[in-house]
C-alpha cells in the first residue's frame, strides 16, 4: 500500500471512529436515570414557559443542566462504539454542573460590565469547559461537518488578527471570548439556544404527546380517505398525511420516522419502487418545517432574530407551503400516472366521518393551538399549554390515553429528538459569537457582493448555492444561523429587500438541506425504513421538492405571495406562482400522461416558469395564457399517443403497454 493510500485510509479510520456517535435509548439504572432526568426537565422547561418571568440566561442554563448529561448518556463516543462508558457519564456530569453553575451565578451576570467585572480563573476554566462540551456534542450528535466549520471559525478568531488584508481583525482576548460566549447572548449562550430551550422544546413535546394520544393515525385516515381513492392513491396519502403530521412536528426526520413506516411499506405493497416511495416520504416530510401552524425551529429563530411576530411569520407561509406541497403533490401525481400506480382498494380505507369520530378528541389541540397563536400569544406559553391539553383530550379516548408510561415515554422521546437540535444551535451560538466579534458579518457581505458584481440575481443565486452546499452536513438551524449572520446583510442592506422577504428565502433553502444530496439527513431514514440506497433517493427527492427551490425566488420578486398587499394582489400571485410550479414540474419531470416529453418541451416549460418570476402582471398573464395552451396542445398529443400504445397492446396481447414496462423496470 502506497503512502497516500495509507494516509487516506487512515483518515476514514480516524473519522470513523471519532465521527458521529450511536445513538439509542438506554435501558436498565441508565434508562431509569435519563426517564428522570427527562421528566424532570420537561417539568422545568412548562413551568418557565407559563409562570416564569426569568432571564434568558437563567433559562437556557437550567436546560442545559439536564440536556447535557441526557445528550452524553444517549450518545456513544463514536459509531465502533455502541454502548455508553463512565467516560460519557463523567462528560454528562461535568456538563451539568458547569450549566448549574452557571444557573447560580446569574445574578451576577445579569449585571455583568465589561471591562468592568473580570472573569475569574474557576469562570475562565468553566467557560472554555462549556465550549468544549458543546463542541464535542455536536461531534457525537451530528458529525465533523458542523464541528470543522467551528474549528474553521475559532481558528480565526486566534489567528485572524495575524492576516493581511481586508479580513484581518484587530484580535481577541481569551476573557473577551468567554465574555462573548458564556456569559451574554452573543454566543454560545445566546438566541439560538435559547429558542431551543423554550419554542423548539415545547412543540417537539407537543408533536410527541400528540402522536401518542393516536393523531398521527387519525391524519392518515383523513388523507387515506380524501386521495386513497385516485390514481396513486398511496403516495398522495403519504404526501398528505406528512404534510398534517408535519405542520405539527415542524421536524422533517421525526416526521418520516412517525409516518414512513406506514405509508412507504403502504406504497411499496402497490407496486411503488423503493426508491420512489422513500422519496415520497422525505420530499412531503420536509415541507413540514414551512408549513403552519407550528412550521419548525427555524422559524422560531426568525422570530427572535428578526423581531417579527411568530403570528405574522405563519401568515406570511400559509401560501409559498402550499405550493411546496402541491408541487410535490403534482409530481407524484404525474408519476403514478405514468407508471399506473392503482387506488387503494375501498376496504382499506375509512369513510371521513368514521375517521373523525374515533380521532376526533386529537383535534381539540390543534384547534386550541392554532387560535391562541394567531391571538398573538407567546409560542411557548401556546405550546406548553396544548401539550397539556393534549394530555387531557387523550382521555376521552381511553385506548390513546396518556397514562403515567407514556407520560415518561413522551418526555423521554423529546429530549432524545432535542439532542442534536441542542447540539446545533450552541455551537451556531459559538459561530455567531466569532462572527461578532470579529466583525466577519460586513466583510462576508461586501465578499458576496463583489462576487455577485453587485447584480441581485446573482446574489441570490450566489446565496442559494452557499447555503444548498452548507446544509450538505449542516442541520437546518445551523445553516440558517449561519445565513442570517452572513447573507441577509447584504441581501437586505446592499439590494434594500424586506426581511421578512430575505430570511423566508433563507429558511427556504436551510430546510431543503433536509433532502439536497449527499448529505440528506431525511433521505437517510426513509431509506433505512424502505432498506433503498440513500443516494439514489435524495436525487428523487429533490426533483418531486422543486418548489422548494422555485417558490423563494418567487416571492422575493412577488412579495404578495407572503401576504403582503390587497386581495387582488395576492390572488394574482398565488395563481402565477401555482401556474410557475407546475411548469416546471412538467420540465423536471418530462412526461405527460404515459408520453415523454423531448428536450425542446422541456425547456420550454422551464422558460415559462422563469418568466411567471417576473414581476410584472401583463409578462404573467402573457406567459399564463401561452403555458395553457401549450399544455393544452401536448395533452392531446399524448391522449392520442396513448390511445394508439392501448390499441396496440390489445391487438397484440402479448405486448405490455408503455406504462405498464416501465413501472415494472422501475
Amino acid at each position: 500500500m502506497s503512502v497516500k493510500s495509507s494516509l487516506i485510509h487512515g483518515l476514514k479510520r480516524f473519522f470513523w471512529l471519532t465521527g458521529e456517535g450511536n445513538r439509542f435509548v438506554p435501558t436498565g439504572w441508565l434508562g431509569r436515570l435519563v426517564a428522570l432526568l427527562a421528566v424532570i426537565g420537561t417539568a422545568v422547561v412548562i413551568y418557565m414557559a407559563l409562570f416564569s418571568s426569568q432571564s434568558e440566561l437563567l433559562h437556557v442554563s437550567l436546560f442545559l443542566v439536564f440536556m447535557f448529561p441526557i445528550a452524553f448518556l444517549t450518545t456513544t463516543i463514536s459509531k465502533s462504539v455502541e454502548r455508553i462508558t463512565w467516560f460519557d457519564a463523567v462528560l454528562g456530569a461535568l456538563g451539568s454542573i458547569l450549566a448549574a453553575g452557571l444557573a447560580y451565578y446569574e445574578p451576577r451576570y445579569h449585571t455583568w460590565m465589561q471591562s468592568f467585572d473580570q472573569l475569574t480563573t474557576y469562570e475562565i476554566w468553566g467557560g472554555l469547559g462549556l465550549v468544549a462540551l458543546s463542541l464535542e456534542m455536536v461531534r457525537r450528535a451530528t458529525g465533523w461537518p458542523l464541528l470543522l466549520i467551528s474549528f474553521a471559525f475559532l481558528a480565526y478568531v486566534v489567528w485572524g488578527g495575524g492576516i493581511s488584508g481586508s479580513f484581518s481583525h484587530g484580535g481577541v482576548d481569551l476573557t473577551y471570548f468567554l465574555e462573548m460566549q458564556a456569559i451574554t447572548m452573543d454566543g454560545l449562550i445566546g438566541v439560538p439556544l435559547y429558542v431551543a430551550a423554550t419554542y423548539a422544546f415545547l412543540f417537539v413535546l407537543f408533536g410527541a404527546f400528540f402522536q401518542l394520544s393516536g393523531g398521527g393515525q387519525l391524519f392518515f385516515d383523513i388523507a387515506a380517505c380524501s386521495t386513497g381513492g385516485m390514481v396513486g392513491g398511496p403516495a398522495k396519502a403519504c404526501v398528505v398525511s406528512s404534510a398534517l403530521y408535519g405542520s405539527v412536528s415542524g421536524s422533517p426526520t421525526a416526521d418520516v420516522a412517525t409516518t414512513g413506516p406506514i405509508t412507504i411499506p403502504l406504497m411499496e405493497r402497490f407496486g411503488i419502487s423503493k426508491k420512489q416511495a422513500a422519496a415520497t416520504e422525505a420530499a412531503a416530510s420536509s415541507g413540514g418545517a414551512l408549513l403552519p401552524p407550528v412550521m419548525g425551529a427555524v422559524a422560531f429563530l426568525m422570530a427572535d432574530m428578526t423581531g417579527i411576530l411568530y403570528r405574522d411569520i405563519l401568515i406570511a407561509g400559509l401560501l409559498s407551503a402550499c405550493l411546496y406541497y402541491m408541487g410535490v403533490f403534482s409530481l407524484v401525481h404525474f408519476e403514478c400516472r405514468r407508471l399506473g400506480i392503482k387506488p387503494m382498494p375501498a376496504e382499506e380505507r375509512v369513510t371521513l366521518i368514521v375517521a373523525l369520530r374515533r380521532g376526533w378528541p386529537s383535534l381539540i389541540p390543534i384547534f386550541v393551538l392554532t387560535y391562541f397563536l394567531l391571538s398573538g400569544f407567546s409560542p411557548a406559553y401556546v405550546a406548553a399549554g396544548a401539550s397539556l391539553v393534549t394530555l387531557v383530550t387523550s382521555w376521552i379516548a381511553i385506548r390513546h390515553a396518556i397514562g403515567p408510561r407514556k407520560l415518561v415515554s413522551g418526555c423521554v422521546e423529546t429530549c432524545f429528538r432535542v439532542v442534536p437540535l441542542t447540539a446545533a444551535v450552541a455551537v451556531a451560538g459559538i459561530i455567531i459569537g466569532c462572527i461578532e466579534m470579529t466583525g466577519l458579518s460586513s466583510k462576508a457581505a461586501a465578499l458576496l457582493y463583489a462576487m455577485a458584481g453587485g447584480l441581485l440575481v446573482p446574489s441570490l443565486i450566489v446565496s442559494a448555492v452557499v447555503l444548498i452546499i452548507l446544509g450538505m452536513g449542516m442541520p437546518t438551524v445551523a445553516v440558517y444561523v449561519m445565513g442570517a449572520a452572513l447573507l441577509a446583510p447584504v441581501l437586505i442592506g446592499e439590494f434594500g429587500l424586506p426581511v421578512l422577504g430575505t430570511h423566508m428565502f433563507l429558511l427556504y433553502f436551510s430546510c431543503m438541506s433536509a433532502i439536497t444530496p449527499p448529505v440528506a439527513v431525511a433521505c437517510f431514514t426513509a431509506a433505512s425504513i424502505a432498506n433503498a440506497n440513500p443516494f439514489s433517493v435524495a436525487p428523487y427527492a429533490s426533483k418531486l421538492a422543486v418548489a422548494g427551490y422555485v417558490v423563494p425566488f418567487f416571492f422575493i420578486f412577488n412579495p404578495a405571495l407572503l401576504m403582503e398587499g390587497g386581495p387582488l394582489a395576492i390572488i394574482g400571485a398565488l395563481m402565477a406562482a401555482a401556474a410557475m410550479v407546475l411548469c416546471f414540474g412538467v420540465a423536471i419531470h418530462g412526461w405527460i400522461l404515459t408520453a415523454p416529453l423531448n428536450w425542446f418541451g422541456r425547456l420550454l416549460f422551464a422558460a415559462f416558469g422563469v418568466l411567471l418570476i417576473v414581476p410584472n402582471l401583463t409578462v404573467q398573464a402573457v406567459t399564463f395564457v401561452f403555458a395553457a395552451l401549450v399544455w393544452g396542445v401536448y395533452l392531446k398529443w399524448a391522449r392520442a399517443r396513448e390511445s394508439e400504445v392501448r390499441a396496440s397492446s390489445i391487438s397484440r396481447p402479448g405486448v405490455a403497454g408503455i406504462a405498464g414496462v416501465e413501472a415494472k423496470n422501475d
